[in-house]
């Protein structure tokens, strides 16, 4: 499959660099927004003066953000990962094994449910001998088959602090949303530039298929989903839809001259696995 990427990804650089440049950008928002790829909701967090540090699919399919406000230094965490099954006593049984094995000794360890969510804060006083006083929540959920898992911490902590974090819990809660096409597009182009093709697939799919019934993306983003779209699929060895998918692509537009290009590179890929399979 070496050789066939290289020559998918030869022809189609200029298209990767404007997902790259154009798409992929996370702004900074004043609402942390954070959701599975194959789920219409989201959490959402209400961070104003926050800064976004990071934003990234794990190896295994997690989705995680970190943000912090520079004033304050509160960090907040958010933690997204598809599970099956999971009841509210598993959330709050996870908590409870956290406090008795901390990373460090504690104190003030408290438990408490707001909504649907269970929490656990503690004060750790000090660190290899220095003073330390940083205070850490640690919320968790079980929701539509995910387990959301959120943390706030921050050094330094003072009683004065606790409204900082009150403001943070508060504002926590579950929105649906219904993705445009280019929304879809800008999430799925992160993943793919995260090399996390398997779940740019879902995504990418799925800003095709509202394109399929209202076209909304201009003529360069929508040659970037289907190239991009194609290139995950051969990526991950699914040679018969990234065929499919340039297929589509010549029918939409034959002028178009890298749908054929990575036809024939796909055609190319699928004799040379036959032809292994034969041997």
């Amino acid at each position: 499959m070496a050789a066939s990427i290289r020559r998918f990804c030869a022809l189609t650089l200029a298209l990767f660099v404007v997902a790259r440049n154009g798409l992929a950008q996370e702004s900074k928002p004043l609402h942390g927004r954070l959701s599975l790829p194959a789920k219409d909701w989201g959490v959402v967090l209400d961070l104003p003066g926050f800064t976004l540090k990071n934003i990234e699919t794990k190896p295994d399919g997690r989705r995680y953000m970190i943000a912090e406000n520079e004033s304050t230094h509160l960090v907040v965490s958010l933690t997204l990962e598809q599970v099956q099954g999971g009841r509210s006593a598993d959330c709050n049984d996870s908590l409870q094994k956290k406090a008795k094995h901390p990373p460090f000794k504690v104190r003030d360890v408290r438990f408490s449910r707001q909504g649907e969510f269970d929490f656990m804060e503690y004060v750790v006083p000090e660190v290899n001998g220095q003073q330390f006083n940083q205070k850490s929540i640690y919320g968790c959920e079980f929701y539509d088959n995910s387990y959301i898992d959120l943390h706030l911490s921050k050094v330094s902590y003072s009683p004065t602090n606790g409204p900082l974090f009150a403001a943070v819990l508060n504002s926590i809660r579950i929105d649906r949303v219904q993705r445009t096409s280019f929304e879809l597009l800008q999430q799925a182009s992160r993943l793919y530039l995260q090399h996390d093709y398997k779940g740019a697939i879902g995504t990418y799919s799925q800003a095709l298929e509202l394109e399929k019934v209202n076209a909304k993306l201009d003529k360069t983003l929508w040659y970037v989903l289907i190239d991009n779209l194609g290139m995950s699929y051969g990526i991950t060895g699914d040679l018969q839809e990234a065929k499919e998918t340039f297929d589509y692509g010549v029918s939409k537009d034959p002028t178009y001259p890298l749908f054929y290009y990575n036809l024939a590179c796909t055609y190319a890929e699928m004799n040379d696995v036959a032809m292994r399979a034969a041997i």
